[in-house]
């Protein structure tokens, strides 16, 4: 059902409920009376007719004033319903007197006393457009909230998006980089990595339309990334992982383990003279999940990248901010120990089966 007649309908069963709490007040009240008929049906018939009457007219008036109200400013509008409502009142008298001649019960003859009866239809109706404009007033605020949250839902996903394509390019301008230098010298190698490259772009578009990926997955990917690496630099490389199994299914965004990986190794050749090695850990411990990569060589200083026309620097920035769509209280850690470069993730544990 669209939202909007489910809003309507919400509006006509709050009126609808108001005028029922008013006729059951009424019926009560000439029940009680001393002075009226023993037969209780008289009552509940006529004031249900009455009733039924506050209720067309009510809903017609809504009608006539929810097309005409932005003619006028809203506290004007309050004031000539609060003012004017006496006349459809009348109306309401008029069309209970129509329907009691029809079902048979004696309507009392229109007279002097006849507008002053008609103000015991001011009442309902009355109560009819309060309970209206208040619950369209909550509704039209509800409504206004999830449009807000839906619009900042929207931008973040749009956000998120925009960070994401920015690592493919990223790493295929590496890749590139690394083909480009094999062709001709030695093609055979060049060959192995478009094949690696085909299998990582595999998995980039397996998960085309998904933000986080179990880290499982995301080994694989990386594990391609190496070995085109490995492919290029030879025994230049080393690699070493640890991956907890209980890690697996755990759920981090796409190409996190990948990012800290590529930077891993791109800064380490800038670094280190000799064998470079890379150290991959993941592990779970006070219930978040903790991913490691070491790399032989030094941290260059925060604007080195600013310095260099190869840096764009914007891996690690690109992986923070998605981080943080995922875990607000997310934990990054770059630094130097033992002539090894850190860098160190913890997140909340998202498992695969939430």
């Amino acid at each position: 059902m669209p939202k909007s007649k489910n809003i309507q309908i919400q509006l006509v069963l709050a009126q609808i409920t108001a005028i029922l709490i008013w006729y059951i007040i009424t019926v009560v009240q000439w029940i009680n009376n001393p002075k009226s008929s023993p037969d209780i049906s008289i009552p509940i018939v006529v004031r249900g007719i009455e009733a039924f009457s506050v209720f067309i007219i009510a809903g017609g008036l809504t009608l006539i004033v929810n097309k005409f109200k932005n003619l006028f400013k809203p506290f004007i509008v309050r004031l000539l319903l609060v003012v004017l409502i006496y006349f459809p009142a009348i109306l309401a008298n008029l069309l209970s007197l129509g329907l009691r001649s029809i079902i048979g019960y004696a309507p009392p003859k229109i007279d002097g006393f006849f507008f002053i009866q008609s103000l015991h239809f001011y009442i309902p109706l009355l109560l009819a457009f309060v309970v209206h404009a208040v619950v369209k007033n909550r509704l039209d605020l509800q409504k206004a909230t999830e449009d807000k949250l839906n619009a900042e839902s929207l931008a973040q996903q749009a956000r998120w998006t925009m960070l994401r394509y920015q690592v493919n390019p990223h790493f295929l301008f590496n890749a590139l980089n690394s083909i480009r230098a094999l062709i001709g010298s030695d093609d055979e190698k060049a060959r192995e990595i478009v094949t690696e490259m085909s299998e990582y772009f595999r998995y980039s578009l397996s998960v085309e339309n998904k933000d986080i990926v179990p880290v499982s997955k995301e080994i694989n990917a990386v594990d391609n990334f190496l070995k085109i690496q490995k492919i290029r630099f030879q025994d230049k490389l080393q690699i070493n992982k640890s991956i907890n199994k209980a890690t697996l299914n755990c759920l981090i965004p796409i190409f996190t383990i990948q990012t800290l990986v590529e930077n891993a190794v791109k800064y380490g050749l800038k670094t280190h003279e000799g064998t470079i090695e890379i150290i991959i850990l993941t592990f779970i411990e006070n219930t978040k999940i903790n991913i490691i990569v070491k790399n032989s060589g030094k941290l260059l200083p925060v604007n080195y990248a600013s310095l260099k026309e190869d840096g764009t620097n914007t891996g690690l920035d690109n992986l923070k901010k998605r981080l943080t769509y995922l875990d607000t209280e997310y934990s990054f850690e770059l630094y130097e120990q033992d002539d090894k470069v850190i860098a160190h993730v913890i997140m909340k544990n998202i498992h695969q089966s939430e």
